[in-house]
């Protein structure tokens, strides 16, 4: 910065001020060479290496993570589609199976009846006891010897 404010000489007035003109150094011309010579005698700081080097790498790595998640999107729309295919497929299949069963299980049989077919509600309801269970016949073996049965 230069000095411009008023400056008073020893063998002047005390009224007298002398302003002193601003400083101006001449331009110089510097040939390529030494500017680049300048230029690469500076480095920078480690700490801002460093600070550069983990920006490159977020960066790097968030470009990574959007492109996993573009083929995570693209993939989960490939699989909805296979699914609802799947889904219509398989109820394609029910139908299907379901009237192939009615045709080889009936065969007509249904079609010569008289009236109501299937399963209808009973006209008399009986009541009847209930039974118990038969007794079964214990085995106990005489001596350590297996029964005789025809699958030994």
């Amino acid at each position: 910065m230069v000095n411009t404010l008023p400056r008073r000489r020893a063998n002047e007035p005390a009224g007298s001020y002398v302003y002193a003109a601003p400083q101006q150094s001449k331009p110089r011309l510097v040939t390529v060479e030494q500017r680049d010579a300048k230029r690469q005698q500076r480095k920078t700081p480690v700490l801002v290496q460093v600070n550069r080097a983990l920006q490159a790498a977020l960066i790097a790595m968030c470009g990574v993570a959007i492109l996993g998640y573009g083929f995570d999107v693209a993939d989960s729309n490939k699989v909805g589609k296979a699914q609802e295919q799947v889904r219509r497929l398989s109820e394609q299949n029910s139908e299907l199976s379901s009237n192939l069963l009615k045709v080889v299980s009936y065969q007509g049989l249904q079609d010569g009846l008289v009236g109501k077919s299937g399963l209808r509600v009973p006209e008399e309801v009986k009541i009847v006891p209930e039974v118990s269970a038969p007794k079964l016949i214990v085995f106990k073996p005489a001596k350590h010897h297996l029964p005789l049965m025809s699958s030994y």
